[in-house]
């Protein structure tokens, strides 16, 4: 097993799963090129690719830097001194309303509600306050998992300040 991970550079485990993710990936592939409509899957890829890497690494690159500096200051190193980060917990609520936004923008914006409502006959006015409520669970329970994260660190802290300091010998 040493001798296979010092020549691979990880466990049997992971090259398997490389080499089950590359027969799915090519699996995939062969569908898509099957497909009579493939080059317009192929061109809709491409361009969610450019897309991606001209517009929205950059945005969400710019976003993760205001809110660091945002949590932490310019030129302060605060958010690195804490036991429990902060930006974790609202990186990740924030990401996944957006998400949802993404996914549901035209329900949620009641650009579609006619049509949903004809082809689901349920209203789409709901959306909206669905999302906002979403967010809001979102949010609230990344809050109360940081307050609990946050007093285990501060109680772990204490503990420690409340041990006693080891006995040296004399003369060191």
């Amino acid at each position: 097993m040493a001798r296979f991970r010092s020549a691979y550079g990880d466990s049997p485990l992971h090259l398997l799963a490389v080499l089950a993710s590359f027969a799915i990936a090519g699996y995939a592939f062969l569908r898509i090129v099957e497909n009579p409509s493939a080059l317009g899957t192929l061109v809709w890829f491409g361009g969610a690719a450019v897309a991606h890497d001209l517009i929205a690494f950059p945005l969400y690159s710019a976003l993760n830097l205001v809110a660091h500096r945002t949590i932490e200051g310019p030129e302060d190193g605060w958010e690195e001194r804490r036991r429990v980060p902060l930006i974790n917990h609202v990186r990740i609520p924030a990401f996944l309303s957006a998400l949802a936004l993404l996914m549901f923008f035209p329900l949620i914006l009641g650009l579609d509600s006619a049509n949903y409502e004809k082809d689901a006959g349920l209203s789409g006015d709901v959306f909206l306050t669905r999302w906002l409520g979403l967010c809001a669970a979102l949010f609230l329970g990344s809050a109360l998992i940081y307050a609990v994260r946050l007093r285990r660190s501060m109680r772990g802290g204490e503990d420690e300040a409340a041990d006693p300091p080891t006995a040296h010998p004399k003369g060191t």
